[in-house]
């Protein structure tokens, strides 16, 4: 169905604007199709004041904060949800019983969109990499072929999803970061990448639509647990990668290992789109990777302090400590919000690469806590905040120490995002 007929007379509600107003791109394209359109966010309006005048002036008139009217989302054709709204969320479930559609925009975006080439990245970390790498490389190598279009699509971006329904035609290429909770809706449309990049062992029902020609993008662990633990018959050709497949001569044996096991996901997935190893190459070596990803901040008295706020799952943070730790000379800073997730590999990593731990406050936290007082020869510290964090890191600290802030938590408050987060913790080290 062409887009601009679907969503011809809908009356539609947005729930939930994003951290940094993510969905404000989309919501601008829907009024410019003159769709009706309502928003509904969970925060204040003094927190949302910096968007507010922006969406008044693309002609948003209806605006509602705070607790959402769960009576009144029924009045809607369509229910459109930022990605970090659950799916789960209390308000939604009249909605769902009296049986309205909701959606997110990634998934609606598919649905409407002609037939593309879908190149999923998937894992527990490395995604955002990954992708933007790949970007890169393909960006550059399509200039030279004008009917060949390129799409990002990101739910922690600003550039929207649904937008580039106005510009998407046949046969083109489309690039999503896909987050584990979106998996299982892609699943339920039948949807399955063309190329899954995987950069981490995860659940692999999503790949079980994929066909003969179609590819899995994988590190020798991955696809080792692919082939061991996978019940799905998979079909698609297996491509396995390796940090060594890297050329010796394009000097990345500086950057962290698992910057050098991403690297090569890119690679091996632009070598399917045929793109010359001198442009993969460049890409690689013009990559200076992406804010709140173990981001060197500031080296102070000797001790140095690194960013990894984008680190919300246990794997990524035993990923983050793999890659820093020096005979133990490390202090982490852990905690926050309840994620679901399963921390017992990271308490079990923790002896190997850790000296000593600040503990965030957070939901999370608490039985977190617990299971590292049963852990010998750690020391553990309590901080009041972030910034008591770094000031205690500070302290403790001795000349050669890495202090990583690699939360493996969400978090906290609905009021603040983990991009802020990160900023908090930056802002902290900057003033030490």
């Amino acid at each position: 169905m062409n887009y601009k007929d679907y969503f011809k007379n809908k009356k539609i509600a947005i729930v939930g604007l994003g951290p940094h107003g993510e969905m404000i791109a989309d919501i601008k394209f829907l009024l410019r199709n003159r769709v009706q359109v309502s928003l509904f966010d969970i925060r204040s309006e003094d927190r949302m004041k910096k968007h507010i005048m922006q969406l008044s002036i693309v002609g948003l008139q209806s605006i509602a904060f705070g607790k959402i009217n769960d009576d009144e989302l029924q009045n809607f054709d369509l229910i459109i949800l930022s990605p970090d709204i659950s799916m789960k969320s209390n308000f939604l479930k009249k909605s769902i019983a009296s049986g309205v559609q909701i959606e997110y925009p990634d998934i609606l975006f598919f649905k409407l969109a002609p037939s593309v080439t879908f190149v999923g990245v998937m894992g527990m970390c490395g995604k955002s990499t990954v992708i933007h790498l790949i970007y890169r490389m393909l960006k550059k190598s399509f200039t030279e072929y004008e009917d060949q279009g390129l799409f990002l699509i990101d739910p922690g971006s600003t550039s929207g999803a649904l937008t580039h329904l106005k510009k998407i035609k046949n046969g083109d290429v489309v690039l999503v970061r896909i987050p584990e909770h979106l998996m299982e809706h892609y699943y339920n449309i039948h949807m399955s990448p063309y190329v899954a990049v995987i950069t981490t062992p995860i659940s692999f029902k999503m790949l079980e639509f994929q066909t003969y020609n179609n590819f899995i993008v994988a590190s020798d662990s991955v696809v080792d647990e692919i082939k061991s633990n996978s019940n799905i018959p998979l079909k698609a050709k297996i491509l396995r990668t390796r940090s060594a497949s890297i050329p010796k001569e394009w000097n990345i044996d500086n950057i962290p290992i698992h910057s050098q096991e991403n690297a090569a996901l890119a690679v091996q997935t632009s070598e399917l789109f045929k793109v010359s190893k001198d442009i993969a190459k460049e890409a690689i070596q013009g990559f200076l990777g992406l804010r709140g990803h173990i981001e060197l901040i500031k080296k102070v008295s000797g001790i140095e302090f690194y960013n990894d706020t984008a680190s919300v799952t246990p794997i990524a943070t035993i990923a983050a400590l793999k890659t820093l730790s020096k005979d133990k000379k490390l202090i982490a800073i852990l905690g926050g919000a309840y994620t679901g997730h399963d921390y017992s590999e990271l308490i079990k990593n923790i002896p190997k690469y850790v000296s000593k731990i600040i503990l965030l406050p957070g939901s999370g936290t608490i039985g977190f806590r617990n299971d590292l007082s049963k852990i010998e020869d750690i020391k553990v510290f309590q901080a009041q905040d972030l910034e008591d964090a770094v000031q205690k890191a500070k302290l403790f600290g001795e000349k050669g120490d890495i202090v990583l802030f690699s939360p493996g938590f969400d978090a906290v408050g609905v009021d603040i995002s983990r991009k802020e987060r990160g900023e908090r913790f930056v802002n902290a080290v900057r003033e030490l």
